[in-house]
C-alpha cells in the first residue's frame, strides 16, 4: 500500500508540471487561434469553399498521423518526447503565417503544422490517463482544462487589445500575437523535460510491440473487441460530421454578415472561455458522480443551438450573449468526452485507441467541412449571402440533432466504487 501511495504522490508532483504546460500552451494558442479564420477571410479574401478546405485540411492533417504517433508512444512507453517535439513544431510554424499571400498557402501551412504537431495529441491524452486513477479522471481532466481556459482567455483578451491598438492591416495586427504565441509554445514544450514517467512494464511493452507491427486494419480489429469503444466511435462520427459542416461558415458570418471587429471576435471567445471556467469544476464533479453519459447527451443536444444562432443572430453582441451558454456547455464537454474515451480504451492501448478515434473524427470532419464549404458556395450563388448561409446552418443543425440522439445508445462507464487514493494538491 505504501508503494502504491508513493507512486500516486509522484504522479501528483508530475501533474503540477502538466498543469503548467497546459496553461502556457493555452496562452500561446489563445493569442492566435481565434483569429486565424478571420485573418483568412479579411486579409486573404478566402471564399466559402476555401474556408472549407482550410477547416478540412486542418482536421485531417491533425489526425491522420495520430495512429502512428499513438502506437509509437505505446510501444516505447514514453509520452513526453512526443509532447515536446510536437509542441516545438507547432510553435515554430506560426511564424511563416506572416509571409503568406493567399488562402491556399494558408491551407498548406496550417495542414503542415497540424500534421507534424499531431504527435503530441495522443501522447498527451495517454499521459493523463497514465498519471490519474480512473475514479478521478473526470475531475482532473476538468481541472487541467480549467487552467488551460484561464490561460487562453487572458491571451485572447491581450491579443484583441493589441490588435486594436496596433491598427493597420490584419497582417500588421497579428505580428505581436504570433511572436508571443511562438514563445509560449516553445516554453510549454521545454517544461515537459521535467516530467519523468516510468516506462510501461515489460509485459505491456511486449504486447504493444507486437501490435505496433500490425497495419491499420489490425488496429481496427483490436478496437472491435471493445463494443463500448466502437459504439462511441460511431456516435461521435455521425455527430461530428454534421457539426463540421458549419465550421467553414463561422468566420464568414462574423466578418461579412455581422461585420465584427477583431476585438469583438476576441470578446466572443473570451465570454465563452469565462463561462467554461465558471462551470468546469462542477462539470468535473458531475462526470465522476452522475456519470459520463448524461453529460455527453447534454453537450451534444446543446450544440444544436450553435448553427441556429449563427444563422439568425442580428448582430455579434447577441451571438456573444448566447456564447455564454456555449462556454458552459464546453465545460461539460471537456469533463466527459476525453474521460469517456479513456474509460473505453484498454490501458495498454490508450495511445493507439486515442489516435484511432482522432483519425476517425478527423476523417469525417474533413469531408463535413469540405461539403459545408462547397454547399455554401452553391447556396450563396443561388440565394444570396445571408439566405445561403442560413440554409447550410439549418442542415448542420438538423444533422447535429440526429447525431446527438445516437448517444442514448452508449453505456455508462463510471465505476462507482470506493477506492483508496491520495489527494492531488490544488487539483481536487
Amino acid at each position: 500500500m505504501s508503494k502504491e501511495n508513493g507512486r500516486l504522490s509522484r504522479n501528483a508532483r508530475r501533474l503540477k508540471i502538466v498543469y503548467i504546460r497546459s496553461v502556457v500552451n493555452a496562452l500561446g494558442t489563445g493569442m492566435i487561434n481565434p483569429f486565424v479564420g478571420p485573418y483568412a477571410v479579411k486579409e486573404l479574401s478566402a471564399s466559402s469553399s476555401e474556408m472549407g478546405w482550410f477547416q478540412s485540411m486542418s482536421n485531417i492533417s491533425n489526425n491522420v498521423m495520430q495512429v502512428f504517433w499513438g502506437r509509437l508512444s505505446d510501444r516505447f512507453g514514453r509520452r513526453t518526447p512526443f509532447i515536446i517535439f510536437g509542441g516545438l513544431v507547432v510553435a515554430l510554424l506560426w511564424l511563416p503565417m506572416l509571409f503568406i499571400k493567399t488562402a491556399g498557402q494558408l491551407v498548406v501551412l496550417i495542414s503542415l503544422q497540424a500534421l507534424l504537431g499531431s504527435m503530441a495529441i495522443p501522447a498527451w491524452t495517454a499521459l493523463i490517463g497514465d498519471l490519474v486513477p480512473s475514479t478521478r479522471l473526470g475531475r482532473i481532466n476538468a481541472a487541467i482544462n480549467l487552467w488551460a481556459s484561464v490561460g487562453s482567455i487572458l491571451a485572447t483578451m491581450f491579443s484583441g487589445a493589441i490588435m486594436t491598438a496596433t491598427g493597420g492591416s490584419v497582417r500588421e495586427q497579428i505580428m505581436i500575437p504570433i511572436a508571443v504565441s511562438t514563445a509560449c509554445g516553445l516554453l510549454s514544450s521545454l517544461v515537459m523535460f521535467y516530467v519523468k514517467v516510468e516506462k510501461i512494464g515489460k509485459s505491456v511493452g511486449k504486447e504493444v510491440k507486437k501490435d505496433f507491427m500490425m497495419d491499420l486494419l489490425d488496429v481496427v480489429k483490436i478496437a472491435e473487441k471493445s463494443s463500448d469503444f466502437t459504439k462511441y466511435c460511431a456516435c461521435s462520427a455521425v455527430f461530428n460530421f454534421f457539426m463540421s459542416i458549419a465550421w467553414p461558415l463561422f468566420a464568414i458570418t462574423q466578418v461579412k454578415v455581422l461585420r465584427a471587429s477583431m476585438l469583438e471576435i476576441a470578446l466572443l471567445s473570451v465570454v465563452q472561455g469565462v463561462f467554461t471556467i465558471l462551470f468546469i469544476g462542477w462539470a468535473g464533479k458531475l462526470a465522476d458522480t452522475v456519470g459520463r453519459k448524461p453529460l455527453l447527451i447534454f453537450v451534444r443536444f446543446s450544440y444544436v443551438s450553435v448553427p441556429l444562432a449563427y444563422a439568425f443572430s442580428p448582430n455579434v453582441y447577441v451571438l456573444t450573449v448566447i456564447g455564454a451558454f456555449w462556454g458552459a456547455v464546453a465545460a461539460f464537454e471537456q469533463a466527459s468526452v476525453t474521460t469517456y474515451l479513456l474509460d473505453v480504451s484498454p490501458e495498454t492501448h490508450r495511445g493507439s485507441f486515442t489516435a484511432f478515434y482522432n483519425l476517425l473524427i478527423g476523417t469525417v470532419t474533413f469531408f463535413g467541412s469540405l461539403i459545408g464549404g462547397y454547399l455554401c458556395d452553391l447556396a450563396v450563388g443561388i440565394y444570396g449571402l445571408v439566405l445561403g448561409l442560413q440554409i447550410v446552418y439549418i442542415i448542420s443543425a438538423v444533422g447535429r440533432f440526429t447525431g446527438a440522439a445516437t448517444y442514448f445508445r452508449l453505456r455508462e462507464t463510471l465505476k462507482r466504487r470506493n477506492s483508496k487514493t491520495v489527494n492531488f494538491p490544488l487539483f481536487s
